[in-house]
């Protein structure tokens, strides 16, 4: 396999990092391993902010190009190479459409700018995995241009009644990213446009390109890529359109699979 994939995109939560947001050390040795015996790019691509990321990256030292926002934000050295934002029109819509519902978590972010309508369950868990700190706001009265994601998260329940609401907006993509959390970009993002993105940019065809990812907003980029692995703490709807279904996140899943196509 060392011809065959020469490009890895890493999800990071459920992922890359432990149900107790860590990055074990066999994944960490893993990646070092075949990052320096064979030689192949690897790129973090998340919903998160880059300050999130970041706080990830300095355990790993992988490409300098990192994919925010599920690509709503690509950068390069921190500088920008792609961007993408929700049109203010909808974003105050879906805003004030979640304040209706009474969803209990709100969060707003604009490039490494964090806005959240409370201190709540859900921001300290927020806070806990990324080590970022919110701005607490009224969320009906921010006004940002450049929204580049809106996260919803409630009980199973709550979040199941809006979702279809919110999808009936065609100027957004909804990920559903676990029962209780929805991920909202403009749609034009994805995982599954990032990787097409990041192949013309590295000239490196999709089926040589292997992505490891876990949630709903994974599932297309898992379908994109010749090598799309699916972790074993994913859906059965994920792990049927994989190539290959790994191990959980908490059973070093990120590891097993590196062991197996880099040996």
């Amino acid at each position: 396999m060392k011809h065959a994939i020469r490009a890895i995109f890493f999800d990071i939560d459920g992922t890359l990092i432990t149900n107790q947001k860590v990055i074990s050390k066999n994944v960490i040795s893993e990646i070092h391993r075949v990052r320096d015996a064979y030689n192949i790019p690897m790129f973090y691509i998340s919903a998160r902010m880059p300050k999130a990321i970041n706080t990830v990256a300095l355990n790993l030292n992988l490409n300098e190009t990192i994919i925010a926002y599920t690509g709503a934000l690509i950068l390069n050295n921190n500088t920008i190479i792609r961007k993408s934002f929700i049109a203010e029109a909808i974003s105050s819509k879906i805003v004030q459409e979640a304040i209706n519902a009474n969803i209990e978590y709100i969060g707003v972010y604009s490039f490494d700018n964090w806005y959240v309508n409370s201190d709540n369950y859900f921001t300290q868990r927020e806070i806990n995995a990324t080590k970022v700190l919110p701005e607490y706001v009224a969320i009906e009265n921010v006004t940002v241009e450049n929204v580049q994601k809106i996260m919803l998260r409630d009980a199973p329940e709550k979040i199941s009644a809006i979702v279809d609401k919110l999808r009936s907006h065609p100027e957004v993509n909804v990920f559903k990213t676990q029962a209780n959390a929805l991920e909202i970009f403009d749609n034009s993002c994805s995982k599954a446009v990032s990787v097409k993105y990041m192949s013309n940019q590295l000239n490196i065809p999709l089926e040589s390109m292997m992505a490891i990812g876990d949630s709903e907003g994974d599932k297309e980029m898992i379908q994109t890529v010749g090598y799309g692995i699916a972790m074993g703490n994913a859906d059965d709807s994920i792990k049927k359109i994989a190539f290959d279904v790994t191990s959980s996140n908490d059973e070093d899943g990120v590891a097993n699979a590196l062991k197996k196509y880099f040996p």
